[in-house]
């Protein structure tokens, strides 16, 4: 049985907002509403979710989802994070994912494959990592020269040589549970943060012996949000997915680095979208709908063969074949 564990406490002072850093929009959600969708996607056994700076407005972000929020008062490293969750895992649970509530980009078949790979490879702790241009920020994934992994190197704790590694941690994980807790016992803020750091928990399965397993993802995948230029980078990555799944859908964007999608946004085969438009919300359309320039449509819902002329701003409507063809 598989337990998720969510990191959300972070306060995200680079974002220079007094949003909480999860809660910030991409595709019209939350960041931490893609992870923990994502996450959902495996049927886990339970979901925890830590939660630490203005919790309540991350919590009341995430009504409705069968979570169990965990407080971390106080922010003392990812490590902690976990020790502090650690004791509301189920005993029935055999493995633990961690999650990092800051990277949105993740898709579920890539948690899907890192689970498959923890299991039949019989690791105690596999982790996700991926080869990037510019490392800067990340920890750095060290290697045996038999390409086994040996640790995980936090860039401010790192050597000149260990800084040149492209290979990054991502922050996802899948622990083989009586190891984690064993392992989170002996962790020590013994580092250039003070801080309890979930990477040492790689390190001390690698003295015992134990099995190591990784798995490469895509760069844009593990992409964390630390600022307001990082989301806007996540922001354009996830745009242009959801341009290209509605066209290899059979839906018609003409210019389409103009139009803005939401994720919950659904289009029929058939429908033609003009530039400069934004479709939010829960907006679904119609087969052969037809949306002119500059409209704006949030949880607008229109019938087959509907045409809706420039400039229009509408919300909440249902625009049925028989009250109107075009408005």
């Amino acid at each position: 049985m598989l337990s998720v564990i969510i990191l959300a406490a972070g306060k995200g002072t680079r974002m220079k907002s007094p949003r909480p850093k999860v809660l910030h929009p991409l595709g019209g959600e939350p960041l931490i509403v893609h992870v923990l969708e994502a996450a959902l996607g495996l049927r886990p056994q339970n979901v925890l979710v830590v939660v630490g700076h203005r919790a309540k407005e991350v919590e009341r972000a995430l009504k409705g989802y069968a979570v169990e929020f965990v407080l971390q008062r106080e922010q003392l490293g990812t490590g902690h994070a976990v020790m502090v969750a650690a004791s509301r895992l189920p005993a029935s649970a055999r493995e633990v994912m961690v999650l990092c509530g800051d990277v949105p980009l993740i898709r579920p078949e890539t948690l899907a494959r890192l689970l498959e790979l923890h299991r039949k490879s019989g690791a105690a702790v596999t982790l996700l990592t991926a080869e990037v241009p510019e490392p800067k920020g990340y920890g750095r994934v060290v290697r045996a020269e038999d390409g086994s992994v040996l640790k995980i190197v936090e860039e401010k704790d790192a050597n000149p040589k260990e800084r040149k590694i492209s290979e990054i941690n991502a922050g996802t994980y899948v622990f083989e549970k009586d190891f984690l807790l064993e392992a989170l016992k002996e962790l020590r803020p013994e580092n250039a943060q003070g801080e309890y750091y979930l990477t040492d928990v790689v390190y001390l399965a690698q003295r015992r012996g134990l099995r190591i397993s990784a798995l490469k993802a895509p760069a844009e995948e593990v992409l964390g949000v630390n600022s307001q230029f990082d989301l806007a980078r996540v922001e354009g990555i996830l745009q242009r997915r959801l341009r290209e799944k509605f066209m290899s859908e059979g839906v018609t964007l003409i210019s389409p680095e103009t139009i803005y999608l939401e994720r919950r946004v659904s289009l029929a085969p058939g429908v033609i979208i003009y530039p400069f438009v934004s479709l939010r919300g829960e907006t679904r359309l119609g087969e052969g709908t037809v949306v002119e320039s500059f409209c704006d449509l949030k949880d607008v819902e229109t019938a087959p063969g509907v045409r809706i002329r420039a400039g229009r701003i509408l919300k909440r409507v249902f625009i049925a074949p028989e009250s109107a063809r075009e408005v």
